[in-house]
């Protein structure tokens, strides 16, 4: 997460102080690595593949020595494991999307309660998760927020934050998503006089 550094991390602490400034929403922006452990994906793609060397050697015209075919079978199960685990971008290959939604979701709805999103007075509170493995984004409203904005508007939002992912300046392309929608809550969700600040910019929710 290097591209996540404190140059980025003052920009969009900037820029949510803007959205809060000319809007009454509480924005919240969750960057995670993961939102799965995929404990399994390692192990299965190490399986395939030693299954399928063992396969090339039984059915090779070339002649192998039982202790090459049992050793490199071994050997080419613990270098995949290995690969898999260490490199995320292979996980992501492996790991369908169905899953991948499903526990973005979790994560994303678990960080909405337990940090506190949903209990902002005017339940104006709006969740902005970025998993980076999955690379999706999830949106999260509370019911003021939700209600405010037309549905159709709220559409529109979450599939342009999702193209974020379409750019290798996913953190850059992140604050421009950012200042793309302040007017749009400014629009619906109007500031109001003495506003206080009921959410941390700089939240960190462990799960």
């Amino acid at each position: 997460m290097n591209r996540f550094n404190e140059t980025f991390r003052t920009k969009l602490f900037e820029t949510i102080e803007l959205i809060e400034n000319n809007s009454l929403v509480e924005m919240v922006v969750i960057i995670k690595p993961q939102s799965g452990k995929y404990r399994d994906i390692p192990v299965w793609s190490g399986i395939i593949f030693s299954f399928l060397l063992y396969t090339f050697f039984m059915f090779s015209s070339a002649e192998f020595g039982v202790y090459m075919i049992y050793g490199m079978t071994i050997l080419s199960f613990f270098f995949i494991y290995g690969l898999v685990s260490v490199i995320s971008v292979f996980q992501s290959i492996f790991i369908k999307k169905k899953r991948k939604i499903r526990n973005v979701e979790i994560n994303a709805r678990a960080i909405f309660q337990k940090g506190g999103v949903r209990f902002t007075e005017e339940r104006i509170g709006t969740l902005v998760y970025i998993s980076l493995l999955e690379k999706l984004v999830y949106i999260l409203p509370d019911r003021g927020a939700e209600n405010a904005i037309p549905v159709e508007e709220w559409k529109e939002i979450k599939l342009d934050f999702q193209s974020i992912f379409d750019t290798k300046d996913v953190a850059g392309e992140l604050i421009n998503k950012l200042n793309k929608w302040q007017p749009v809550f400014a629009k619906y969700i109007p500031p109001v006089e003495n506003d206080i600040n009921e959410l941390p910019d700089d939240m960190n929710v462990e799960l």
